[in-house]
């Protein structure tokens, strides 16, 4: 009985501290977007052709853990993945009023915490794979296959240690431009590489690819065709 009255008072106190947590947790939940991610968004947004109809709602004026393509952790509010692949199936190849191209703008780079980047199956012209994804050094999942992309496949994509997804197959477009590597050495610091998709990559300036590859202690999954 002589504990009965400190229990008593301390349960108001509990109840008042769960209804905060609970008041907390709904709003992150409905999402709280960072400003400086949000500013960094609508940066991308602008340097990209054909966002009309797959980032109509990415704008100002809305909280950015609420527009399409973009989820943020629900306690932070920081940006963790981006949905831009585009909408295809096998029958019609690609949604043309969905295509994203233009160019990739390095703004990306506030978006510290992003760990899913998916771009593939848009047109970007055969512009380069830009080299400062290699320091978003928190991406785990990066498809930037059926794209677009050309030229040499950067090197500073090595950085990315944590990275368990790579996909660059196929942008090669009725060979008018097409990815290449001049060497594979990089490949080797992905640690915790799994999946791995060089479907059409140009390896012949790389004589020792093979080699390269099996330095991935990781590796799960590896698709080489037409390279």
């Amino acid at each position: 009985m002589r504990n009965s009255k400190p229990m008593i008072l301390l349960f108001p106190l509990i109840c008042f501290l769960s209804s905060i947590i609970s008041i907390l947790c709904e709003a992150n939940t409905l999402g709280v977007c960072n400003e400086k991610e949000k500013q960094a968004l609508l940066i991308f947004k602008q340097a990209i052709i054909g966002t009309a109809s797959r980032l109509s709602s990415w704008s100002i004026d809305e909280d950015c853990c609420r527009w399409e393509a973009v989820r943020c952790n629900n306690v932070t509010g920081r940006v963790v993945e981006l949905h831009l692949g585009n909408l295809h199936d096998f029958e019609h190849v690609f949604a043309f009023n969905f295509t994203l191209s233009g160019e990739i703008s390095p703004a990306l780079l506030e978006l510290e915490f992003l760990s899913y980047f998916n771009l593939s199956w848009n047109e970007f012209g055969g512009r380069p794979i830009p080299s400062f994804l290699g320091s978003m050094r928190s991406l785990r999942y990066l498809d930037l296959s059926n794209a677009g992309f050309g030229g040499v496949v950067p090197h500073q994509l090595g950085n990315l240690s944590t990275l368990r997804h790579l996909d660059l197959g196929f942008n090669n477009d009725l060979f008018r431009y097409g990815l290449y590597v001049e060497n594979l050495d990089w490949i080797s610091h992905l640690s915790s590489l799994k999946y791995l998709d060089m479907d059409g990559v140009d390896l012949h300036r790389e004589v020792h690819w093979l080699e390269s590859m099996s330095m991935i202690p990781s590796l799960s999954e590896l698709y080489l065709s037409s390279c």
